[in-house]
């Protein structure tokens, strides 16, 4: 239901330019969409799997973990973009006449998301990866200028054929696969392939494999295929950057960890598939230490962040180790939020400052305190500091990396992750306690706060994991290492205050 409300939305979107009218669309849209969604997340946490229209939809712990970062995400950014646009408009940025048309883009980036997890096909989640790719170009350039219009080309074109890599290696697997189950719809549903995993081809499963990562590697912004997405984070509205790093880049990440999964139950093991993504993790941490140091754009160095973050989750869905897949699923849903919260608030600063030049942005505690409090505990998450989740979510990654004997990986992770942490400490530093500009005025409304919603959740959950989070964590690991290992220890570990 909520997938048809959501194409449902970004149609009726197109019948009015009435500022009033399209605000009450959109939360009519968003009450509708949350309330079935969080109805389905609640009973497949409490009763287990849900399938729906004769099995064409599927939602297992997985999807519907990914299906509520979806959701919370979606909410979070269309709130803020009533008041974001509304300030686009006033400048010139955007005509009034195009606002329905941003909604319309959105929505129906929020319907292609919602399909990719809630198929239990690789064939259609493809289908829903590719759709979300021409649903983003769009509101990639969205304000039509010289340098949008390039980022959105130039994502269209890296996308595009990085995704088509990842049908390639659907078409082995379809072939695969097909050699025993026979050549139908069936053949490319996970539930299927399970059964099969045994018994199909090693060297067709492990083309498909690597096509596949390298495809969805793309749209993920892996190293050495991420050059779209600082452009395409940079240039984007500021509302559609948070979707992009904070829901987008996790959906392709979903993808990679199905056909994770699917590799870990056939005859190459886990070892073959973990392998690559712990090595493209590492590299993708690694390289972004230079990119991310060197920036001078505060929403270029965000969206290397996420390339950083994203290789943090190859990292630690790759360890054949329960405590890191924990980990792993822990820091997807805090990342969401924090970098979602962290381009808002940057958002707000770029529309006050006229610039996303680092150096041009100084005193911003001073000047706007509500914004530059946010602006701290932004840092402070994204660099997973102390007392913050993140923290707690890249521990658990680390603590896998050790219990599974790689020292010097473990060595590497914390060098990078120290640096990275120094470079953000000078760069928000001087954003925040610089000596601001004259020409600026400062003064705001204190109800910018309720932007903290979602650094204040990664922040409590640095505190205490609550139960019903952990036990959704626990299920998600279950399905991620196929029932394999044991959850237990992770519980004892992490599940209390003093966890840390």
């Amino acid at each position: 239901m909520f997938i048809a409300i959501a194409f449902f939305a970004a149609i009726v979107m197109l019948f009015t330019r009435r500022n009033s009218i399209l605000k009450s669309l959109n939360c009519l849209a968003l009450i509708t969409v949350g309330l079935t969604a969080f109805y389905l997340v609640y009973q497949v946490f409490t009763a287990g799997p849900v399938s729906s229209f004769q099995g064409l939809l599927y939602w297992d712990a997985l999807s519907a973990f990914m299906l509520s970062v979806i959701v919370f995400i979606s909410g979070y950014v269309i709130l803020f973009s009533f008041h974001y646009m509304e300030a686009d408009i006033e400048e010139g940025k955007v005509s009034r006449q195009r606002l329905k048309w941003y909604y319309f883009y959105i929505w129906l980036f929020i319907g292609t998301m919602l399909l990719v997890v809630s198929t239990p096909n690789l064939g259609i989640l493809w289908v829903g990866i590719e759709g979300t790719t021409l649903a983003t170009t769009l509101l990639v350039g969205f304000y039509r200028q010289k340098q949008s219009v390039e980022a959105a080309w130039k994502y269209i074109i890296l996308c595009t054929v990085g995704i088509s890599f990842a049908l390639l290696g659907t078409l082995l697997l379809y072939a695969a696969s097909g050699q025993i189950h026979g050549y139908s719809l069936a053949t490319l549903d996970w539930r299927v392939l399970d059964s099969l995993a045994k018994n199909l081809d090693s060297g067709l499963l492990k083309l498909a494999f690597l096509f596949a990562l390298v495809g969805y590697g793309t749209k993920i912004g892996l190293v050495p295929m991420h050059p779209w997405l600082p452009d395409a984070h940079s240039q984007a509205p500021s509302p559609v950057s948070a979707m992009l790093s904070g829901v987008l880049l996790n959906c392709a990440m979903y993808a990679v960890v199905r056909w994770h999964i699917l590799i870990r139950q056939s005859v190459l093991g886990p070892e073959f598939s973990g392998q690559f993504l712990v090595a493209f993790g590492i590299i993708s941490l690694g390289v972004m230490v230079a990119f991310i140091l060197l920036q001078k754009d505060v929403k270029r160095l965000l969206a290397y962040s996420s390339v950083e973050h994203m290789g943090i989750l190859a990292l630690g869905f790759g360890l054949n180790n329960a405590v890191a897949v924990w980990g792993a699923t822990l820091h997807l849903l805090l990342h969401a939020l924090t970098k979602a919260n962290l381009f808002v608030v940057t958002g707000r600063i770029v529309q006050k400052t006229g610039t996303r030049q680092i150096l041009k942005i100084r005193g911003v505690i001073s000047l706007w305190p509500y914004t530059g409090l946010l602006l701290l505990l932004g840092l402070l998450a994204i660099t997973g500091t102390p007392p913050f989740g993140t923290f707690r979510s890249k521990l658990g990654i680390l603590i896998g990396v050790f219990q599974s004997g790689r020292a010097v990986l473990g060595f590497l992770m914390v060098l990078f992750l120290t640096v990275i942490f120094a470079g953000f400490l000078y760069h928000f530093s001087s954003m925040l306690f610089g000596k601001p500009s004259e020409r600026i005025n400062g003064g705001e409304n204190i109800k910018t706060l309720w932007l903290a919603i979602p650094v204040l959740i990664v922040l409590a959950v640095g505190f205490f994991v609550p139960e019903f989070l952990d036990n959704a964590l626990l299920q998600v690991v279950h399905v991620v290492m196929g029932g394999v290992g044991n959850a237990e220890p992770i519980a004892r570990l992490f599940a209390v205050p003093t966890g840390f």
